[in-house]
């Protein structure tokens, strides 16, 4: 019996809400805690350190996920946000702007509050998310033509499992951190999460194909792309699930030490 093709994220992916709600909001509560409730951790430690700083932040995360940006704002005074399909634009933009049908991030905003001791304040926090918000927009990873987007150099790009949707093969993570990496200042930061041995995630009945990286792949990858890697963390999997099969996934923190494509 034949199998049905893998569809890709970059050309088939037509309703972003139904992979943000399956995989990163209102899904299977143990499978969420893992993928996003232990990576808000990472992220409210790093942020509140002090070493990550500066005054403007690029988001690049996968289907307009937006949980990185909960505890960076208390950072960045201008947050862009960059998204890949017109799924994803659409629907971010949907939550930016409060309307109708968008998805409900407060599981991700009551968390970050607890962990800032400020348990009662997540109304206001996602206030302070879409303050923060500078700017929205979206690019064509296909074409990889930077010049088509105009945004300022910012001192932090923060990027949550993105690599393993639009990646296609392994010269593509290096070829498109270094694209998605042009408008980060040399010696900012990168904050990425990827999962780690990843074939396939589900999005309702659709199956679609995701590259599979290995944990010295990613941090080679990301090493050729001019970082030096200053923070690694692997997050054992500890929940089976039907719509996913990472093994594990990789939290990694980079200084940007040269910069080898130019705006």
């Amino acid at each position: 019996m034949s199998c049905d093709p893998l569809l890709d994220y970059t050309s088939e992916l037509n309703e972003a809400k139904d992979i943000i709600e399956n995989h990163f909001s209102s899904g299977e509560i143990s499978f969420i805690e893992e993928n996003v409730g232990i990576p808000l951790k990472l992220l409210h430690d790093l942020f509140s350190s002090g070493k990550v700083k500066g005054d403007k932040m690029l988001d690049v995360s996968v289907a307009g996920v937006l949980f990185p940006i909960f505890s960076a704002c208390d950072v960045f005074k201008k947050i862009y946000v960059m998204n890949f399909t017109d799924s994803s634009d659409i629907h971010f933009k949907t939550w930016l702007e409060k309307k109708e049908g968008a998805t409900d991030w407060s599981f991700v905003s009551k968390r970050v509050c607890q962990l800032e001791g400020n348990a009662d304040g997540w109304r206001e926090k996602e206030e302070q998310v879409r303050k923060a918000i500078e700017g929205v927009v979206k690019f064509d990873i296909t074409t990889g033509s930077v010049a088509s987007v105009v945004l300022p150099q910012v001192d932090c790009v923060t990027c949550a499992y993105l690599f393993n949707t639009i990646c296609h093969n392994k010269e593509d993570i290096t070829r498109n951190l270094q694209i998605l990496t042009s408008w980060l200042k040399v010696g900012g930061y990168l904050v990425f999460f990827i999962a780690l041995n990843m074939s396939f995630y589900r999005v309702g009945q659709h199956k679609f194909v995701a590259l599979t990286v290995d944990e010295k792949l990613a941090k080679e990858s990301v090493t050729k792309a001019g970082f030096v890697i200053e923070k690694e963390e692997v997050i054992p999997t500890s929940v089976e699930s039907d719509i996913v099969d990472y093994k594990n996934l990789l939290f990694l923190v980079a200084r940007k030490e040269r910069s080898l494509l130019n705006l």
